[in-house]
């Protein structure tokens, strides 16, 4: 016998409902959960990405403090390290300026005491030799009277090489008393073409410019139309003054004994001097706070450069 279901009544035909639907709902749901497990999972791995991308910039920066912290205990370090040598810089150049002014004050002494010395048998020689030129020169032939003749004059030479000293030492020591100088009123007998004003020593400029004038005059000597020109230009806002001639001149090759005490580029025998001139002109310029130089060829003149600074416009 074969049983029936029984519809209930207001039913639609076809219940119970179709499995089919059922599962097409369960699948749905199914997929609807993947898919929110799949964002899930994406979200998770956007937090990790975000948290290690935190993560290193943290390092980053933990990195570049470190780094900075490093950088500024090596400043601090070299800084030290400056401190110290400066300090050891500036007790360095205290002693070797005290050993300097102990230097310059027993080579003055020196000096002084070696021009006594010697200035008492110049002396006597000098006056020895004039005796027996006025009492016996009678009695002496003509080579007996060019011997008498010969240690007179070297008598004066060395009195004059020993002021030379003198005044060589002297320039180092003596107090400078910078105001305005005229150098025009300075070389007035000698040139008239220079109208600019400076400041300087008025006392051993004046020596300056005397020793190079007197330098210019006697490399001419021997010159029959010797020229002699004194001016003055600009230079690095100072004044440059120059003494030019036509004389002489200098081979340019010995150019750094110019200055030096003591060293000629010329025989005694043909241009008199004691090789001091030069060096007392440098350092007076140099003690100026200028510089000095020259140019020249042989037997073409030379040209004697100073510098100095210019007077303040009132």
């Amino acid at each position: 016998m074969r049983m029936g279901v029984v519809r209930p009544a207001g039913t639609a035909p076809g219940y119970p409902p179709d499995r089919a639907d059922h599962a097409r709902a369960t699948l749905s749901l199914l997929e609807d959960f993947v898919e929110e497990r799949q964002q899930l999972k994406d979200t998770q791995l956007a937090v990790l990405n975000i948290l290690e991308d935190a993560t290193a910039d943290r390092l980053r920066a933990e990195a570049a403090v470190k780094a900075s912290i490093s950088i500024l205990e090596e400043l601090s370090v070299a800084q030290a390290e400056i401190g110290a040598l400066n300090a050891e810089l500036e007790v360095r150049v205290d002693q070797r300026t005290a050993e300097l002014m102990v230097a310059n004050k027993n080579l003055e002494a020196f000096a002084y005491s070696v021009a006594h010395d010697l200035r008492s048998p110049l002396r006597a020689l000098s006056g020895y030799s004039e005796a027996l030129t006025e009492d016996y020169g009678d009695l002496l032939d003509d080579t007996g009277r060019w011997y008498a003749d010969r240690i007179q004059a070297a008598t004066e030479r060395m009195g004059t090489l020993i002021d030379d000293l003198l005044l060589l030492a002297q320039v180092s020591r003596t107090d400078m008393n910078i105001e305005p100088v005229d150098l025009s009123a300075e070389v007035t007998a000698l040139s008239a073409e220079l109208h600019a004003r400076v400041t300087a020593d008025r006392s051993l400029i004046r020596t300056v410019v005397a020793n190079l004038v007197e330098n210019a005059w006697k490399f001419t000597a021997k010159s029959e139309d010797a020229t002699i020109e004194f001016g003055a230009t600009a230079a690095d806002a100072r004044v440059c003054c120059y003494v030019r001639d036509n004389g002489a001149g200098f081979d340019p090759a010995f150019i750094a004994k110019l200055f030096q005490p003591f060293q000629r580029l010329h025989a005694v025998s043909d241009f008199p001097g004691t090789g001091i001139g030069l060096a007392s002109v440098q350092r007076i310029v140099e003690r100026h706070g200028g510089r000095v130089w020259a140019e020249g060829a042989v037997d073409r003149g030379a040209t004697f450069y100073f510098t100095l600074n210019p007077a303040q416009a009132p």
